[in-house]
């Protein structure tokens, strides 16, 4: 129905380094809050416990801490994504790990058997 068009500025748009004034983004970053320490740990406590909140609890939660919904909605889709990228390298270490130790053991092997095909030639 609709296509999905980027934004891209036109050319009688002033660009914004060039007169000095600010960003959308830059006012955006400006007024973004920041959580306090108390609200993250209570939220990473939660998190440990459940990474997907219900409704119910989400509401309960913000009330809590004096957040909107959506803002811990937010928060805990960016940790899931956050934890799922940590886990993923996590997990490519083990592998690494594991194939190192394998390639280290198959070249073990072959200078073992190279040995072995030396010693019956020369018998």
């Amino acid at each position: 129905m609709f296509e999905e068009e980027e934004y891209s500025p036109s050319e009688t748009e002033p660009f914004s380094c060039m007169n000095g004034a600010t960003t959308s983004r830059k006012k955006k970053n400006k007024n973004k809050r920041r959580f306090s320490d108390e609200q993250i740990k209570s939220l990473e406590s939660m998190f440990e416990s459940e990474t997907r909140l219900e409704p119910r609890k989400k509401m309960q939660l913000a009330k809590e801490l004096g957040l909107q919904p959506r803002q811990v909605a937010i928060w805990f889709q960016n940790k899931r994504a956050r934890w799922k990228s940590k886990q993923l390298e996590r997990d490519y270490s083990i592998l690494r790990a594991s194939y190192n130790s394998l390639a280290s053991r198959f070249e073990t092997l072959k200078k073992e058997k190279q040995a072995l095909v030396v010693q019956l030639q020369k018998n």
